[in-house]
């Protein structure tokens, strides 16, 4: 049996980041150690290594440079995610989403991976695709696993220090190491500050796009004994008084975002048993607190604060049956309460209606029962496996100021979902696999009986509908994988369906002009349907050119989307593009250029290409570009460049730097209206501004010491 902890410390992390071999060992596709060569599913990595030379401010940013998905990036404080035509909810709210973010394997509490720093990830593994049957609710289109640093993986210290345009700076230091003999420990902290930035060329300063972020992290790490560990972990991490620019262009409104947490985790082998336990129990706290308002609509302050608080258990036992023969049984119970609050006043200073809080307040009880079987064949080249996952989600909606409900109501959601796939090591260095696997997302609260007001249009409300069902997807995939040392390649060719998803109509308008309207959540009646291919390649080619001691590395990820068929939730978009899957990309890439020369100094350049994009925008803008409010619009494909450097002082100190943005494009990768002139947007919709940019060309310069 394999040790349930060993991917946590199978990477020297003194050892530069290699090429993925099909002998590596994931821990997400099925939530417990498998080498990749035995995995039917897409796995996406990266290291500690990628993520330490990435200089990434966000885990938003440093996914952005591995094309994992679409990322909106609406604030420098909010992102949301499609991966697959699934996606998560625009402010991040994890329980409204269909991707899922783990943290250390379990529910992270956020999707909004703007809201997190990469500084204290060791590594990240990415699966695309429903994960239902190991992670449950949310995980239709795929699970982000961000697993933290601690006194296994980090020996030694690191500080440094950097600066850059607009008044940037970051501030982050860490230690690793043993404390005893059957004791290590782990600390690390980061702060980061920066100012309203420049958009690209032909715009002007973004205001209220400023950013604040505080980070730390402990952990201590016990060996119990041959093959027995137990974790403990403490963390918390954040954006503060951040810009919320939004699409009314504002120039006041700030949030304060952060998500802090408790884990105990243990891991224990009994091979003469034949097996593996895993038992992870964690409590998380995911705030999120707006200050927001609309001089527009008359109001001064609209104080939103949404307050997630859980705790959880996950228990994941395996057993080897036979020598061929795996059976992993998993059992997962979270109790989990959401409260929220909400306060306006008026512009004029004159008392104002308050209206109800964005979400519903709620107590969800879940518990699910999960099996997954896995065979083996001609002595270990073929692995089939199967499992199923049985979910009870009990959601009880409790009193929310200003929500007419008659008392409490309560719905108990029961769900089934499957996967079944093959991977068959055709030679040791080709893998080929194939998959089908389903997926669910429960309504919440507020789809159920809620009563929302939007802070533009405060007259305007959306009511929760009893009736909901669940959304639920189903996808094929077939994929290759080829891995003979140095030269990584991975294609994935997938078909995906996702039904009954969740979306508004009007049951009561007001009349054209008016923005008054009365919606009700409600079931679509079609499908989204979304077929496409993703490409993985790493390439080191210095052995292959016989360069000694240097590093000549490549590499590509990219996706093309060639269905994105919408039925039913959008029939009442129009134009050319009604019938496209909005919010994210028809095709997209992140080519990778690094040489390296004998652990000296490294050069690297990336290029992002954003293909194009296809929305029913929420800005308002003018009518000659938007002939009517439900208008699909098409944004055109672009790319970005940015550019690493670094030399090696000495052993324990590194200078580095960079240019993001290298040739200051001026584009954004989800609002329609540009800050650049002749300007698109409707004037009688803005708070201040009349567009977004996103960040132009932007230096950086910093120093790691290393003890």
């Amino acid at each position: 049996m394999t040790s349930p902890v060993s991917p946590a410390v199978a990477q020297d992390p003194q050892d530069k980041s290699k090429v993925i071999t099909l002998d590596d060992l994931v821990v997400t596709a099925v939530g417990s150690p498998e080498p990749l060569s035995k995995i039917a599913s897409t796995v996406q990595v990266i290291d500690s290594e990628e993520i330490r030379a990435s200089h990434s401010r966000s885990v938003t940013e440093l996914l952005r440079q591995r094309a994992t998905g679409f990322f909106s990036e609406w604030t420098p404080a909010q992102t949301s995610i499609t991966m697959r035509g699934a996606r998560s909810d625009g402010q991040g709210r994890d329980f409204r989403g269909q991707v899922l973010v783990l943290l250390n394997g379990r529910r992270a509490g956020t999707a909004n991976l703007s809201k997190l720093s990469p500084n204290q990830l060791d590594r990240i593994e990415i699966i695309r695709g429903p994960a239902s049957v190991a992670f449950g609710n949310q995980a239709m289109g795929g699970v982000i696993n961000l697993i933290t640093r601690d006194g296994r993986r980090v020996q030694g210290g690191t500080a440094s220090i950097e600066g850059g345009s607009y008044r940037y700076g970051q501030l982050t230091a860490e230690y690793g190491g043993d404390l005893s003999d059957s004791l290590a420990g782990y600390v690390g902290a980061s702060g980061l500050t920066s100012d309203d930035y420049d958009g690209g060329s032909g715009s002007g300063k973004q205001f209220n796009t400023a950013t604040n972020r505080r980070g730390a992290l402990a952990a201590l790490n016990w060996d119990l004994g041959p093959d027995h560990w137990l974790d403990v972990t403490m963390r918390t991490d954040g954006v503060y008084d951040t810009g919320f620019r939004g699409s009314s262009w504002d120039y006041d409104n700030t949030d304060d975002r952060w998500n802090r947490s408790v884990d105990l985790a243990y891991a224990g082998v009994w091979d003469d048993r034949g097996i593996d336990l895993n038992a992870h129990l964690y409590a998380f706290r995911d705030v999120d607190s707006f200050h927001w308002g609309s001089e527009a609509a008359g109001v001064d302050e609209d104080n939103n604060r949404r307050e997630l608080t859980a705790f959880g258990l996950r228990l994941t036992p395996e057993f080897r049956v036979t020598e061929s023969t795996g059976l992993l049984l998993g059992f997962d119970g979270e109790f989990a309460q959401l409260r929220n609050s909400r306060n306006r006043t008026s512009v004029s200073g004159a008392p104002i209606a308050q209206v109800a809080p964005f979400d519903n307040n709620e107590d969800n009880l879940l518990t699910a029962g999960y099996a997954e079987l896995t065979q083996s064949f001609f002595d270990d080249r073929l692995s089939l496996r199967a499992g199923g996952r049985y979910t009870r989600n009990q959601s009880r909606t409790k009193e929310t100021p200003n929500v007419n409900l008659s008392g409490e109501t309560e719905r108990t959601f029961d769900g089934m979902t499957y996967s079944a796939g093959l991977a068959y090591a055709v030679l040791p260095s080709l893998k080929l696999r194939t998959s089908y696997a389903t997926g669910f997302r429960s309504p919440t609260g507020r789809e159920l009986a809620g009563e929302f007001s939007p802070v533009l249009t405060p007259n305007r409300i959306t009511r929760g509908n009893g009736g909901l069902s669940a959304e639920e997807s189903d996808q094929f995939e077939v994929g290759l994988t080829y891995a003979p040392g140095n030269f990584f390649f991975d294609a994935a060719v997938f078909d995906q369906t996702i039904e009954g998803r969740i979306t508004t109509e009007v049951i009561d308008p007001r009349g054209p002009g008016t923005s008054d309207d009365i919606s009700q959540f409600k079931n679509a009646d079609g499908d989204a349907h979304i077929q496409g291919i993703e490409v993985q390649a790493q390439f080191d080619a210095a052995p292959w050119l016989g360069l000694t001691g240097q590093r000549l590395a490549f590499g590509a990820d990219a996706t093309w989307n060639f269905t994105m068929q919408a039925d039913g939730i959008d029939r009442r978009d129009s134009g050319p593009d009604a019938d496209k899957l909005q919010r994210f990309n028809e095709y997209q890439a992140a080519l990778r250029l690094h040489y390296e020369w004998r652990d000296r100094w490294g050069v690297s350049l990336a290029g992002l290409l954003k293909g194009p994009m296809y929305y029913d925008t929420e800005e308002r803008l003018l009518a000659s570009v938007e002939p009517a409010r439900n208008f699909v619009h098409r944004k055109d494909a672009f790319w970005i460049f940015n550019l690493r450097g670094h030399y090696n002082v000495t052993d324990w100190i590194t200078l580095y730097g960079g240019i993001d943005n290298l040739l200051d494009k001026n584009e954004h990768p989800i609002f329609i209206a540009l800050d650049e002139q002749p300007f698109i947007s409707d004037p009688s919709r803005s708070n201040g501004g009349r567009g977004n940019s996103m960040r132009g060309r932007f230096f950086f310069a910093g120093m790691r010491v290393s003890f």
